[in-house]
């Protein structure tokens, strides 16, 4: 069979593989899984949510994040605090261990890779067409 270009669905795939692959190898150095580490960086940029909305920003279900974050408050990496207004929520925090900074510097070095090469204004155009592609999967996840 001969070759063939890529679709644009193939090439997005291998992207996300790759990207993973490298992800996953950095994380394995601390002790972390993709899925931890992955939990951990979304703690990150949302420092205090509750555990059901961090399910619902990772589109895991709320048992499978009870998990991650019983292995990470394990590891020591995050804590479990009360929410004041409601006694039944909690808010999820970072510790201080899990401030690792080759790993939280992570997506700041893959941001320089990726766009090694590129011109500013092609990199406008590639967040555009991207935030386009996203909305176009989810009306199509929807029909």
């Amino acid at each position: 069979m001969p070759d063939r270009p890529f679709t644009l669905v193939e090439t997005l795939i291998e992207l996300t593989r790759a990207l993973r692959a490298a992800f996953e190898q950095r994380v394995e150095r601390h002790g972390l899984t993709y899925a931890r580490a992955r939990l951990l960086t979304t703690i990150g940029r949302h420092e205090g949510a509750s555990q059901a909305e961090l399910a619902a920003i990772l589109g895991i279900e709320t048992p499978t994040l009870k998990r991650l974050l019983d292995a990470l408050e394990d590891q020591g990496l995050a804590e479990r605090r009360p929410i004041p207004e409601d006694a039944r929520k909690h808010a999820i925090h970072l510790t201080e261990a899990a401030r690792i900074e080759p790993l939280l510097g992570f997506r700041a070095e893959v941001d320089t890779a990726l766009a090694e090469g590129i011109t500013p204004e092609d990199l406008v155009v590639t967040r555009r067409t991207l935030a386009r592609m996203a909305q176009n999967v989810d009306r199509l996840r929807q029909a």
